[in-house]
């Protein structure tokens, strides 16, 4: 993560002005310097991929945890391009794949809970499709206020509106109550874990947030997950995947976990089938999954 405000706004000038082959191949040597430097990153990697990539030989793991690297300075190169490319350019750069899922979840009147998880880049997903003319708004971790004002500019150029955790539990509601779309990304357990549940994922158990599924219950907004990943065989550099809307079932605990279990199944599913394009480096592994 991106922790300094001027790093944010010098990465966003420098992308603006390098050719875009030239940026990624830049991309690819600097994530292949990563895997290689970044010690304590590179051996939680190889933790995660014991679980998300089981039965690979030890040559594999590393081939994985090296494109992990490579994939995620990639992604970065085109989500620091956001503020300087028109939204046209943006759109370009996905296939969206299921969009009648959204319309389907946006006709009920409720609002949308979007759920994905650190996979690919999310936050360029998300301002495509707030260009394409969506309402979106993506809520993040607690964030230095620079930081957060850093990257509020960064989004804002895209038209997705910024959620801070900390402090934007009311305006969250309000944006559902207006029949508007909240991102989340909820994949792992952030700070106070007493919000959060252990689920099987992938080939171990995690804690996963039970926000989501809270949003859902309290205001009738359908869950609709979705996923953004690298489209080799695509004429687009990226594709966006939704899945069928969800709704919630009752307003209990049971019904709670319920819905958190199979955003964990879901997302997990899509983990173990990319599992170089997912961007966690924190293990929090509790077991292995029965």
């Amino acid at each position: 993560m991106v922790t300094s405000p001027g790093l944010v706004r010098a990465a966003i000038r420098l992308m603006g002005v390098i050719p875009v082959p030239l940026a990624r191949a830049m991309a690819w040597v600097a994530g292949t310097i990563a895997w290689a430097a970044m010690g304590n990153r590179r051996r939680a990697l190889h933790e995660t991929l014991a679980y998300t990539a089981p039965g690979r030989s030890p040559a594999e793991h590393r081939r994985l945890a090296r494109r992990t690297f490579r994939n995620m300075a990639g992604c970065a190169v085109d989500m620091f391009r956001m503020p300087t490319a028109g939204p046209g350019e943006l759109i370009e750069l996905f296939e969206i794949h299921n969009i009648e899922h959204l319309h389907a979840a946006q006709a009920l009147g409720k609002g949308t809970v979007i759920v994905t998880g650190h996979i690919g880049p999310y936050e360029l997903a998300g301002g495509s499709v707030a260009s394409a003319g969506y309402p979106m708004h993506a809520m993040v971790e607690d964030l230095d206020p620079e930081v957060l004002d850093a990257l509020t500019s960064y989004r804002a150029s895209t038209g997705m509106g910024i959620v801070n955790m900390r402090d934007g539990l009311r305006a969250a509601y309000r944006i559902l109550r207006r029949g508007e779309i909240l991102i989340l990304v909820a994949d792992r357990a952030v700070g106070d874990t007493r919000g959060a549940i252990e689920v099987p994922f992938a080939g171990g158990i995690r804690r996963f947030p039970t926000g989501p599924a809270i949003f859902s219950m309290t205001t009738g907004a359908p869950i609709l997950i979705g996923f953004v990943s690298l489209n080799p065989d695509g004429k687009k550099r990226y594709r966006i995947d939704f899945d069928p809307p969800m709704l919630p079932e009752g307003r209990d605990d049971a019904e709670r976990d319920r819905l958190t279990r199979h955003i964990a199944c879901r997302i997990g599913q899509f983990v173990t089938d990319h599992p170089d394009q997912w961007f966690v480096f924190q293990p929090q592994w509790i077991t292995r999954a029965a």
